[in-house]
């Protein structure tokens, strides 16, 4: 099945997401910026698990110098379905009122398949 899905371009998609406001994410994204990297994802993904909002996503990095989370959906999207999904799942995260923005990341995934 993986074999399949990497013929097919299937692939996670990213968002950089940067979080505003005193809620936990936000919280996280500050101790990573203060290099605290371990403890921030740990945050990061224990609050992915208990929000509804984030099911279907996971925690990929924090960027550079911590200002910033990257998402990625959880599961493969096939390339038939990646514009969709981006762009629901950028429509959903733009909508919250503690997401100061969001970008696609194209750089979260892509193994490419051999050949």
């Amino acid at each position: 099945m993986a074999q399949a899905q990497t013929q097919t371009g299937a692939a996670p998609i990213g968002f950089i997401v940067k979080f505003r406001g005193g809620g936990p994410i936000a919280r996280a994204q500050v101790l990573a910026a203060r290099g605290e990297l371990a403890q921030a994802q740990r945050q990061v993904e224990v609050q992915l698990g208990r929000q509804t909002w984030a099911a279907g996503l996971c925690f990929d990095r924090f960027t550079v110098g911590g200002a910033e989370i990257v998402l990625r959906t959880c599961e493969a999207v096939a390339a038939s379905e990646r514009n969709a999904v981006q762009q629901s799942w950028g429509a959903r995260l733009r909508a919250m009122r503690a997401v100061e923005y969001v970008d696609a990341n194209a750089t979260v995934a892509q193994q490419r398949a051999p050949g």
